[in-house]
């Protein structure tokens, strides 16, 4: 069993892995197409669709994913669809609303009325729900060698769009928007045509779709406030800033989306994993608590890394990108906290005590906006970047508080804090200074602390990868 779930791990991110690599040769050559000013716009773009998004879909999504194990296998399609049945009425409102504010809109995101602006904007939210529920059903079956397929052809579809479109559009940020939205819906019919079994509608479903909305419909305050929390850095600063430094913030943050790939990659496979072990073995919470050693250990090496080598991982922006080398120490926060506590929350889903998620999203969420607001004026996109480091930091120990309220994981959570506190004093004096003797004293003292603290999972994982040794990571 133990095997089986480092396996199902592997297939789920493998795709990540890959994903990297072409990150790696993609970035580069993207930001050096286009200016930090029409980044900037294609990045606020895809920030707001992801909130329509949630607006849509009005959290059946969550829905879908809390439901998928209490239904038969032959209906969970009629599943699916009841899931479906409240975004799609929603959706045909909210495009309806873009269409008669399409001027104002336009004028929000690019300072001038482009006439079909609008028709980007509502297929951009369309294709996004779409592949959400395509791959979800993908997900949810624990089939990762697909799930990867599909996560790398999206990425490479877009590359291979934005190449093609540069040719039309040039610094523009329509070569980023349109080959991603067009990317999306190709990846979408193909992951849709794959499971074309599982959206055929067929058998009634038990679970109806008033309750899948009484479950959701709370959810959806708490999501578009995580939304806030996730991306008010931007909308501030493009509100109180420029564009250029949300272009520079939205650089820096590619290079941090390289370490989110495998906090989704971790995430995806994660979920339908512990639903399914928690509905077999509820009173094993060991289980929890060493995923979360193992993970705490892996990410905190892999941001040390980053930051590391941040000098020469920079440059694969290019020239004109070279000041988010102040801006990306914060930011490692974002992947690092976010993927903790998604191994530490696991006792609020497990006893749906999902009022929890509205309260620390209505902190954090308050919280980072404040911070941005007092910030940005001052640092511009390198108080966005503290803003919201310090945020997700909040956020990791409201949710991990909550959870251990509700059932005690025993995480070792001490040794967590002391690591999390000594990166945050680094991560700070390299955003503003530059003493090479200094930042390698407290780079050496980061890597102590974490030898020090995980001796015992680093010798496991010797042992078993090394070594090739079976032993109990699990």
């Amino acid at each position: 069993m133990k095997n089986n779930l480092i396996k199902k791990f592997l297939s789920f991110s493998i795709g990540g892995y890959i994903n990297i690599f072409i990150g790696l040769l993609t970035i580069p050559i993207t930001t050096r197409l286009l200016s930090p000013e029409q980044y900037g716009i294609s990045s606020l773009i895809t920030t707001v669709t992801s909130f329509m998004f949630v607006i849509c879909c009005l959290g059946t999504e969550q829905g879908f994913v809390r439901f998928f194990y209490d239904e038969k296998e032959e209906r969970r399609g009629k599943l699916l669809y009841n899931c479906l049945y409240y975004p799609f009425h929603i959706s045909i409102l909210v495009f309806f609303l873009i269409y008669i504010f399409r001027e104002k809109i336009s004028i929000f995101f690019l300072g001038y009325n482009e006439k079909y602006f609008w028709l980007i904007f509502i297929f951009s939210i369309l294709f996004r729900s779409l592949n959400n529920y395509s791959f979800l059903v993908i997900r949810m079956q624990q089939k990762g060698k697909i799930y990867s397929v599909c996560n790398v052809l999206l990425k490479i579809l877009e590359f291979i769009f934005i190449l093609l479109l540069y040719k039309t559009y040039g610094d523009n940020y329509k070569t980023l928007v349109v080959a991603l939205l067009l990317s999306l819906a190709l990846v979408t019919f193909f992951s849709i045509i794959i499971e074309r079994k599982f959206w055929i509608f067929s058998e009634e479903s038990r679970i109806t779709k008033k309750e899948i909305l009484e479950f959701s419909f709370p959810l959806t305050l708490t999501m578009a406030l995580n939304w806030i929390f996730a991306s008010s850095d931007k909308i501030v600063i493009k509100t109180l800033s420029n564009t250029i430094e949300l272009g520079l913030y939205s650089g820096a943050f590619k290079i941090i989306s390289l370490l989110s790939v495998l906090q989704t990659g971790f995430t995806t496979f994660w979920t339908p994993v512990v639903y399914e072990h928690y509905s077999k073995n509820p009173e094993d919470t060991e289980f929890y608590k060493k995923a979360n050693d193992y993970l705490s250990l892996v990410f905190f090496l892999i941001g040390i890394g980053l930051l590391m080598f941040r000098n020469v991982i920079i440059l694969l922006l290019g020239d004109k990108y070279r000041d988010a080398v102040y801006i990306m120490p914060m930011l490692i926060f974002i992947p690092i906290m976010y993927l903790l506590s998604e191994t530490t929350q696991m006792g609020i889903d497990f006893k749906k005590k999902t009022k929890y998620h509205l309260y620390i999203s209505i902190v954090v969420a308050t919280i980072n906006i404040l911070g941005n607001i007092i910030l940005i004026p001052y640092l511009g996109a390198k108080g966005a970047a503290i803003s919201s480091g310090l945020s997700y930091i909040i956020f990791f120990s409201c949710r991990t508080y909550f959870s251990n309220k509700l059932i005690n994981f025993n995480f070792s959570l001490k040794r967590i804090y002391i690591i999390i506190f000594s990166i945050l004093f680094y991560n700070l004096y390299i955003s503003f200074f530059k003493n090479i003797k200094i930042e390698f004293f407290l780079l050496i003292i980061n890597i102590i602390l974490i030898y020090k603290f995980y001796q015992k999972e680093l010798k496991k994982f010797f042992v078993y990868i090394i070594l090739k040794e079976k032993n109990d990571l699990f």
